[in-house]
């Protein structure tokens, strides 16, 4: 079948619907799919002749239904356990990179920076995971598969995120701006430097700057202009990034899916406080000067030209005015984690190196499983419509949901044995015992309430790729702490010594 440029559809889940006669007689080989084609405009399905499309029979979801449940299962844990191990040495990393930042001159004397890290980081996660959900479903269902779409598509997303990135970040250093201008930071104020350590376990000499930069204008510019260009500079690198990673995916039969949303998430980390620390350290000598304000006009214009060409791009016109409310949302969560990880990161050993994780990896894990049922709702059922049979034999919720609970086992292991081996931190057996429970539970939470909310957006007529994300990485973080602290009271009334030790400086 000769390969036909197709027309130019908006990737949003109303265009993914399938006749009820199509779901009875749904076929599981790609060439039959060619021809019945989804009833999606856009779609392009595999074609032997097309030279960019991957090789026969690479297409996950058309081959979910053919697949026994040891094959499923294998493909869940062969794609999807090394990238959560991958995930959670990228977050033991972040953590790492925050204590050594928060020494740094910038940051000791500009508080709203560290109040600003939680937010923002947290924020474009979840800007990156939205976008490589949204480029796996499209390359599941097909839509990547036709090079002009492809192209058309990846350049309008990244133009999408540019304009979310900046807007989002704008907002994220108001707020850490009007929160350090209502709290304020006393000179000498003795445990400030302890609180703004990601964990405890490393002395650092030294306290908080006696020479703190005043609140002001010029102040708010340069965490402005902080805020937006590392956010910009981190959205070019990881859309291309992850755009280039999910059609890799496809091209080699792996499902996107099952990858880039953790891998999206631990980048998109590691990669923002990166560029963040250097882009603030960089602007500081200039913060008293008209340098972080030109920043600020420079990135307006760069706003303006990214939201003309994501208006004029059709694929992702429509997602322009949508999915805002849920990034919102989430930075106001995170800022009531921020809160939980500062009260109490100083009074328990080892709570942030913790916290990182029993946060991150129930969060990554719970992302793969939005991912998954979004792209079996997008191929197999209508936005706002009830769920369909050929979608839950797609799905197969349940042994989803088991495999990806059964991964993270081994991936804790091997975090809490790297903790004993680098001698980071030292936890008594009971503290260990009682972790690994709640650790298991905040998974069990997190993989039951993707489940629940996915479907509840669904059947309203939200796109989970756009809404689910936010909400769920926030709420997972938010949970997990909460369920940490609770972790670690347990094992101080049962006799556990889980108290911070003295720093000696």
């Amino acid at each position: 079948m000769a390969s036909r440029p197709s027309p130019v559809v908006p990737l949003t889940a109303a265009n993914s619907r399938r006749s009820g006669d199509e779901d009875e007689a749904f076929l599981s080989d790609a060439e039959s799919e060619s021809d019945r084609n989804f009833d999606r405009p856009g779609v392009k399905l595999l074609s032997d002749s097309d030279e960019d499309l991957p090789p026969h029979g690479h297409d996950h979801t058309l081959q979910t239904d053919t697949e026994t449940q040891a094959q499923f299962v294998r493909n869940i844990v062969a794609e999807t356990a090394p990238t959560l191990l991958l995930t959670t040495v990228g977050l033991v990393f972040t953590g790492e990179l925050l204590e050594r930042i928060s020494e740094w001159k910038a940051f000791k004397r500009v508080d709203d920076l560290i109040i600003l890290i939680p937010m923002l980081i947290n924020l474009k996660g979840n800007l990156e995971m939205n976008l490589s959900a949204r480029l796996a479903t499209a390359a599941n269902i097909g839509e990547l598969d036709d090079r002009p779409t492809r192209v058309s598509m990846i350049a309008g997303s990244i133009s999408l995120l540019q304009v979310q990135a900046l807007i989002i970040s704008a907002l994220a250093a108001m707020l850490s701006f009007a929160l350090g201008a209502l709290l304020g930071t006393p000179e000498q104020k003795k445990n400030d430097d302890s609180k703004r350590q990601i964990s405890n376990r490393v002395p650092r000499p030294g306290g908080p700057s006696k020479s703190r930069t005043p609140t002001g204008f010029m102040e708010f510019m340069f965490v402005l202009a902080t805020s937006q260009a590392a956010a910009a500079a981190s959205s070019l690198v990881l859309g291309s990034f992850m755009s280039a990673l999910i059609i890799v995916c496809r091209r080699f039969g792996v499902d996107p899916d099952n990858v880039a949303t953790p891998i999206a998430s631990c980048l998109g980390d590691l990669v923002t406080l990166t560029l963040l620390a250097f882009i603030a350290a960089s602007l500081f000598s200039a913060a008293n000067t008209a340098g972080p304000a030109i920043i600020c006009v420079a990135l307006l214009f760069v706003l303006f030209g990214s939201f003309l060409l994501a208006r004029r791009n059709a694929h992702v016109r429509p997602l322009l005015w949508s999915g805002w409310g849920a990034q919102i949302g989430a930075m106001v969560v995170s800022s009531a984690t921020g809160m939980v990880l500062d009260h109490y990161v100083e009074r328990f050993e080892g709570f942030g190196v913790l916290a990182i994780v029993i946060g991150g990896l129930p969060g990554s894990v719970g992302s793969v499983y939005i991912s998954r049922l979004s792209t079996s709702l997008h191929a197999h059922a209508e936005l706002g419509g009830p769920l369909t049979p050929s979608f839950l034999a797609s799905a197969r919720t349940r042994l989803t949901e088991t495999a990806l609970f059964l991964i993270s086992i081994p991936v804790l292991v091997t975090f809490v044995t790297f903790l004993d081996v680098a001698g980071w931190v030292s936890f008594p057996i009971a503290f260990v015992v009682l972790f690994s429970l709640f650790f298991c539970l905040a998974v069990l939470i997190s993989l039951v309430f993707s489940r629940i909310f996915t479907f509840w957006l669904w059947r309203r007529g939200h796109d989970p790729d756009m809404y689910a994300l936010p909400w769920q990485s926030s709420l997972i973080d938010l949970i997990s702490q909460l369920l940490l602290v609770g972790c670690y009271m347990l094992a101080q009334a049962l006799g556990a010594n889980v108290l911070a030790h003295p720093k000696h400086h």
